[in-house]
């Protein structure tokens, strides 16, 4: 099973990081440290492996990191993939 969760686009460090017991979105966030300043982060997309294929859904990163609204802060897991895509501008 794949221990890690990769976070690719407008991040400052686009990697890979160990998934850690109760890890949340937050979390993910503090270790790659943030978004640049042309991420759109409320069109980010979080990519789970479900019941043997992939399921998309969005998360909003600029409500929970820019608003801090806690409600989007969600659970993460192992495999996960984050997307953060550029802003339109």
């Amino acid at each position: 099973m794949n221990d890690q969760i990769r976070v690719v686009g407008e991040v400052f460090k686009p990697t890979s990081v160990p998934y850690r017991t109760n890890m949340t979105l937050l979390d993910l966030m503090i270790d790659i440290g943030g978004l640049t300043p042309f991420a759109a982060g409320n069109r980010a997309t979080l990519s789970r492996q479900v019941h043997g294929g992939r399921k998309t859904f969005t998360v909003r990163l600029n409500d929970l990191l820019k608003d801090g609204d806690i409600t989007a802060n969600v659970p993460v897991q192992p495999g996960d993939i984050i997307l953060i895509p550029q802003s339109w501008l």
